[in-house]
């Protein structure tokens, strides 16, 4: 497999476009002033999220709270690569984090043919983590019995034989 290795990165963003259960979610880096768009799931950005946070805090890794803010505020969000625009859909990612303690992510595609790596400052990072899980969070809510997505039309819960509950 041939991963291209992007170096530190200028952006990070991952996001939605589309409404909610109907959204297609996206890994957009930018690198050396190259935009790399890459398809993911919902569950991919929240666990990419989440758990690249979380090494942040286990290793005790601050970051300036004022550039993490001023990051949002200047735009977060992804740009829409059109159908097919995506460079590939994401099948595995890692998170390392280097003594000099930014996090270096490699993605891999599902066929395992191609990726990419690339280095982010951990502010970078957060800033892209809160205004994803914001993004994942404001999805359908889910249901408390069968815990699957409700449609808005209406909702037939598995949990409940099929009875639709709104």
């Amino acid at each position: 497999m041939d991963i291209e290795d992007l170096g530190p990165a200028e952006r990070i963003v991952a996001g939605a476009i589309g409404e909610p259960g109907n959204r297609r979610f996206y890994l957009q880096v930018t690198a050396d002033g190259e935009l790399t768009t890459l398809l993911a799931e919902k569950a991919q950005i929240n666990a990419l999220a989440t758990q690249g946070v979380a090494i942040l805090d286990a290793n005790e890794i601050s970051s300036d709270e004022v550039a993490v803010d001023r990051l949002i505020a200047a735009g977060m969000h992804v740009q829409d690569p059109g159908f097919d625009g995506e460079r590939f859909r994401i099948g595995e990612i890692s998170i390392a984090l280097a003594p000099s303690e930014l996090l270096t992510i490699t993605v891999e595609d599902i066929e395992g043919e191609d990726g990419i790596t690339f280095v982010i400052a951990p502010e970078q990072f957060r800033a892209m983590a809160k205004v994803a899980i914001d993004v994942v969070e404001s999805g359908r809510p889910t249901c408390p019995w069968c815990k699957l997505p409700m449609d808005p039309s209406g909702h037939q819960c598995a949990a409940r034989n099929g009875h639709h509950r709104d």
